[in-house]
């Protein structure tokens, strides 16, 4: 048990820092760009294109980064899995053109559609024309992780923060080009990047393996990924289709606002842009040894644990938006609770599917996603104009929790997995009550950020009280998690940790 959470929790440090450089670099550029555009509505017009970028990914993906992970671990043979990544490389290099072509020629009815006006199309053209390189790097860094090569991943990934930061800021802040240096700064960051990507994994591809047998390689890959391109899609809808709602319901500068507690709240993304990148690989390599399912229940409760503390605390903390941001943008305080749970249910919504990867039944990830982005599409339809961006927010968490449970209860019944589902709802519900009452308490007494600190240590105590109280963490698996991090962080062999570990091992 303790060499198998050592591996992941050294892996995920290692993805963590990857997450940590573009985290930081979406806060570095927090407080520039709301100061350095002109409004509201820039930043929020900023906002649209960069996520409608994502939605872009998702499709273009074709669900390949899905099924790609299911046949490289289901073959042991490495000329097979340098088949599959290369057609992996080819397939989504020539899908991303082509969708770049079209949205390029559409780009003035697609703004319009986006904001509600063809004024953004300029925008929007070079916001599209990254594509291609995103995708690049999807696939870079997915075969990086597929070959258990985290250091090389962070690298890459740390280079691409900070060429995209840096060109950023001088087209923006040095050129003064407002919102189109940003996403030419974009653009120009993220090929380079890609082009490097593509020479570190270049020992992953072979053109020459792709003759009459990979074919039907290609066929079974599109075959297990199309179920998840409506799902990816879904998954966009849930995840980001609020800003676009409060764009088109209230207005582009409200969006702006929402999407500051979005960035705010993406703190927390760190940890589970760093879970979800290790999880992956790890759970699929896994899934043969004996105690694999041991270890998927004691990974999702102490996920659980940590996720939702972590999203107590951005939520008491909520005021430090103000230090981030001017003044206009301090409403944008009362969503960070509420997102940063949000943020916390991603990875749980990767373990709740394991199974059905395992199982190979990627059919069920399609419909459940979908029922959950309709679920989001209704919630802000009816919650934006009454709520405004608190309706958004509370939309997307619902949203997400839905699609939690519906993968959670269809996974359960193809590859049943001994998860303490009951104790984990508990921990949401605590986590709920906490962020609600964080909430309540910034908006009637609008504490200093003092007061605020102090008010959230009391909450977090709370919380860590009422974990212990359910019995969700116990000393023993505190002391087994922070052995498998000391043991990760110093590169020492799992085996060679304290005593605590091993009593909970006994245990």
């Amino acid at each position: 048990m303790l060499s198998r959470l050592s591996s992941l929790s050294k892996d995920a440090v290692v993805y963590g820092l990857a997450g940590a450089a573009a985290r930081v670099s979406g806060l570095v550029l927090l407080p520039v760009y709301t100061r350095v555009f002109q409004d509201t509505e820039s930043y929020g017009a900023w906002q649209i294109v960069s996520i409608f970028g994502a939605l872009l990914v998702a499709v273009a993906a074709l669900g390949l980064d899905g099924a790609t992970s299911i046949l490289f671990f289901d073959t042991d043979s490495p000329l097979e899995r340098q088949r599959i990544t290369t057609l992996w490389l080819l397939i989504s290099v020539l899908a991303s053109v082509l969708l770049t072509i079209v949205l390029v020629l559409l780009s003035g009815p697609v703004s319009g559609l986006l904001t509600g006006s063809e004024r953004y199309a300029d925008l929007l053209r070079v916001g599209i024309a990254v594509l291609p390189f995103n995708m690049l790097q999807l696939v870079v860094a997915g075969i990086l992780r597929l070959q258990f090569r985290p250091r090389a991943f962070a690298l890459l990934n740390v280079g691409l923060t900070v060429l995209v930061l840096s060109t950023s800021i001088y087209l923006v802040v040095g050129l003064h080009m407002d919102v189109m240096g940003a996403l030419l700064g974009t653009l120009a960051g993220t090929a380079v990047a890609a082009i490097a990507g593509l020479w570190t994994v270049r020992s992953a591809v072979d053109w020459q393996l792709l003759t009459s047998e990979a074919w039907p390689v290609a066929a079974r890959m599109l075959k297990l990924g199309a179920p998840l391109v409506p799902a990816a899609a879904a998954l966009w809808v849930v995840s980001f289709s609020n800003t676009f709602f409060v764009a088109r319901l209230l207005s582009t500068g409200d969006a702006g606002v929402f999407r500051v507690g979005a960035q705010i709240a993406s703190v927390l993304g760190i940890a589970v842009y760093a879970f979800q990148y290790a999880w992956s690989p790890f759970s699929l390599s896994i899934a043969k040894a004996p105690d694999a399912h041991r270890v998927y229940s004691r990974v999702a409760m102490l996920y659980t644990a940590g996720s939702v503390g972590s999203a107590v605390l951005l939520g008491g903390a909520a005021p430090i938006v103000l230090l981030l941001a001017k003044g206009d943008y301090a409403p944008a305080s009362s969503v960070i609770g509420l997102l940063a749970l949000g943020a916390a249910s991603v990875g749980l919504y990767y373990i709740s599917a394991l199974g059905l990867n395992l199982a190979q039944r990627t059919g069920h990830v399609g419909w459940t996603n979908m029922v959950a982005a309709l679920a989001n599409v209704v919630l802000n339809a009816a919650l934006i104009p009454i709520w405004g961006i608190i309706g958004a927010a509370i939309a997307a968490l619902v949203a997400n929790l839905l699609l939690v449970v519906l993968l959670y209860i269809m996974s359960q019944r193809v590859y049943p997995i001994p998860f303490d589902g009951v104790r984990m709802a508990w921990v949401w519900l605590t986590g709920s009550v906490a962020v609600a009452i964080a909430a309540a308490f910034n908006v009637m007494v609008q504490p200093s950020v003092w007061m605020s600190l102090a008010f959230t240590t009391v909450l977090m105590l709370g919380y860590v009280v009422v974990l212990f109280l359910l019995k969700a963490i116990t000393p023993g698996q505190v002391s087994l998690g922070l052995a498998g991090i000391r043991a990760a962080l110093r590169g020492r062999p799992a085996g060679q940790v304290g005593s605590g570990a091993a009593g909970e091992r006994r245990r």
